[in-house]
């Protein structure tokens, strides 16, 4: 009798913790069988209104809570009145599958008429792949292919697509293509890749880089690879010579012109003696700050053009030293150069 009154507080207590552990997942989806009949309700509004691209994104979010066989059936709807005859086709088809598992007859038969009607429309698609290499994959919009679709006319939505194809060591393929037509196939040929060249191991340690129009050349054991020298600064001693020999060049004109019309004034009055004074004092500035401008410009683009000219790398040039110190008198200027080559 004990044991009779200990069995029966021990099943009930075992019903009533298998009650409490199912009634969570029980209620969260009996809660996303509200959500998505809300969801259902207000995707058929759109679709009513006309509003299809609203609409399918409002019964796609419905069929990711509850898969029932009319939310799939006016999702098919949806995407074919937007053109997508692929997803139309394929919803159909699910929407048929579920309500064959609810034992629906007239949803699968509804189901079934609206796929046979979209399947002359389908626009397909045929990846051709002329050489199979190990570690190859093909991809549509970033979407890997399965080997086994390979060559087969696969459904897709009218639009643009990417296709590409990559396997380690070759280069990788890639096409764009627009698929717009009614029941049309559309066949893309994928080539056989082509291998990416490798080098020798010790052709790869002994390789050493090289300016235009030069050979790599390959070091000696034991000595460090040669570098080839930037000319950054070569041209920049070049250009900015220029510039400065032209600017001097053209204060020492003007320095020469005004010199000119001060010798050439009025000096009959202590006024205008003096301000003729004046401006050939400046003009003679201007002068000697002309002659020191082309002189130091033409000094730096003369190193600029010899350290171009040398040679790329410092083991295969001598060495270079130039010095350029401009020079001024009361009778002219000039610039001196000094250097070892």
């Amino acid at each position: 009798m004990k044991t009779c009154d200990v069995g029966l507080p021990l099943v009930a207590s075992a019903a009533a913790l298998a009650v409490a552990l199912a009634s969570p997942p029980v209620r969260a989806q009996a809660q996303d069988q509200a959500a998505a009949r809300a969801l259902f309700e207000d995707g058929r509004k759109l679709l009513n209104q006309g509003k299809y691209q609203e609409a399918c994104r409002t019964l796609e979010a419905a069929s990711k809570l509850y898969s029932g066989p009319g939310i799939l059936l006016n999702l098919g709807d949806c995407y074919e009145k937007i053109g997508r005859t692929a997803s139309a086709w394929t919803e159909f088809g699910e929407a048929a599958a579920v309500a064959a598992r609810a034992h629906r007859k007239d949803q699968v038969t509804e189901a079934t008429r609206r796929q046979a009607a979209v399947e002359p429309k389908l626009t397909k698609l045929t990846i051709h792949v002329t050489g199979q290499i190990t570690g190859l994959t093909i991809s549509r919009d970033e979407t890997d292919i399965p080997s086994a679709a390979w060559g087969e006319a696969i459904p897709v939505d009218p639009g643009p697509y990417q296709i590409k194809a990559e396997a380690a060591g070759h280069q990788p393929w890639s096409t764009s293509i627009v698929v717009s037509t009614e029941g049309q196939t559309v066949t893309v040929e994928v080539p056989a890749l082509s291998s990416v060249p490798t080098l020798p191991p010790a052709a790869v340690a002994h390789e050493t880089e090289a300016t235009p129009g030069e050979s790599a050349t390959a070091a000696p054991a034991g000595a460090e690879p040669i570098r080839p020298r930037s000319h950054a600064v070569d041209w920049a001693l070049t250009g900015g010579g220029t510039a400065v020999a032209v600017a001097g060049g053209v204060l020492w004109g003007l320095a020469t012109n005004n010199a000119n019309r001060a010798s050439h004034a009025d000096t009959t009055t202590t006024a205008r003696y003096k301000s003729a004074q004046s401006d050939y004092n400046a003009a003679k500035t201007l002068y000697y700050a002309g002659i020191a401008g082309v002189g130091v410009g033409v000094a730096a683009a003369t190193a600029g053009v010899l350290l171009m000219t040398a040679g790329s790398n410092a083991e295969r040039r001598p060495a270079i030293g130039a010095l350029a110190a401009p020079w001024i008198s009361p009778v002219g200027g000039g610039v001196q150069v000094t250097g070892g080559f």
